[in-house]
């Protein structure tokens, strides 16, 4: 009887144990998650930061920021042109007065009623080159 009452303690106080770690554990693993949190809150906030600089202060000529302002100017201007690009694969343009997407040649915006400018449609140089077929056929 007395190596059974060794083996229940035993498995009790093995039980207690692993309880213990598992709660150690959880309770570690959830202030790891709020340290990511609070660490992730001050990344958005150092974002922020700069982006309020940059608002205000590119312009001026602040030795030691102006190269990192103007290589923000330019990833702007970079992701204006993909932007056009992607606007013109999809055959839509923006509306000057709201700025939402509209289908390329419409004459009305969809969302605000602005009457849009007809755009003359672009030369192609098909013209050229059918000139020169003519000429060679001759």
């Amino acid at each position: 009887m007395d190596f059974f009452e060794k083996l229940s303690n035993t498995l009790s106080s093995t039980g207690k144990d692993i309880a213990k770690k598992t709660k150690d554990i959880s309770d570690t693993s959830k202030l790891n998650s709020q340290i990511n949190k609070e660490q992730d809150n001050i990344n958005k906030l150092y974002s922020q930061i700069g982006k309020t600089y940059f608002e205000k202060y590119a312009e001026q000529d602040n030795s030691d920021l102006k190269p990192l302002c103007d290589n923000i100017k330019a990833a702007q201007k970079n992701i204006a042109n993909y932007q056009d690009q992607i606007k013109s694969i999809k055959g839509i343009t923006s509306c000057p007065k709201c700025g939402k997407d509209i289908p390329y040649g419409a004459a009305f915006c969809n969302f605000c009623g602005n009457q849009i400018a007809t755009q003359a449609p672009v030369s192609e140089p098909v013209k050229e080159e059918t000139n020169s077929s003519e000429n060679k056929a001759e």
